[in-house]
C-alpha cells in the first residue's frame, strides 16, 4: 500500500457524509457532482488536503462560506464555485499549496470545489442554477 493510501486511510478520506450537487448551465445542460460534505469540524478544516487527485466530475461542497478557504496542502489546482442562494455568484481559481485566502467578493452561502477546467469544459458561468441533494 502506498504511503498516501495509508494517510488517506488514517485520515477518513473520503468523508462519509455524500451529496450530489446538480448544476443547469444556461444551454440547459444538466451536470452531476458527486460530493463529499465534511461536517466536523477537523473535515471541515483538512477539506481536499493530502490528496493528490479528484475524480472528473467530483467535488467538495462546504454549506457555508465564513472567512473563505485556502490551499494549504492542497495539491490539487481547483475552481471554487460560490452559491447563492442556488445560483452561481462567483468562481475563483485555487493554486496548489497556496496560503493565501480565497473570500467571495460578492455574497455567497456555499462553496463547491472542484478540479481546476472542470467549469470550462462544462460551460458553467456566473448565474448558473445549483441545486442540492
Amino acid at each position: 500500500m502506498k504511503l498516501n493510501e495509508i494517510l488517506l486511510e488514517c485520515l477518513g478520506i473520503p468523508f462519509e457524509n455524500k451529496g450530489n450537487i446538480l448544476i443547469i448551465n444556461s444551454n440547459g445542460k444538466e451536470i452531476n457532482v458527486d460530493c463529499e460534505i465534511p461536517t466536523t469540524p477537523e473535515e471541515q478544516s483538512q477539506g481536499l488536503m493530502y490528496r493528490d487527485e479528484l475524480g472528473e466530475n467530483n467535488g467538495m461542497f462546504y454549506d457555508y462560506v465564513d472567512n473563505g478557504f485556502w490551499m494549504d496542502n492542497v495539491e490539487i489546482p481547483l475552481e471554487l464555485i460560490f452559491i447563492n442562494d442556488n445560483e452561481i455568484s462567483e468562481i475563483r481559481k485555487g493554486r496548489p499549496f497556496d496560503r493565501t485566502n480565497i473570500s467571495p467578493a460578492l455574497p455567497a452561502d456555499s462553496n463547491l470545489e472542484v478540479n481546476q477546467g472542470f467549469c470550462k469544459n462544462n460551460d458553467i458561468k456566473v448565474g448558473d442554477k445549483i441545486y442540492k441533494s
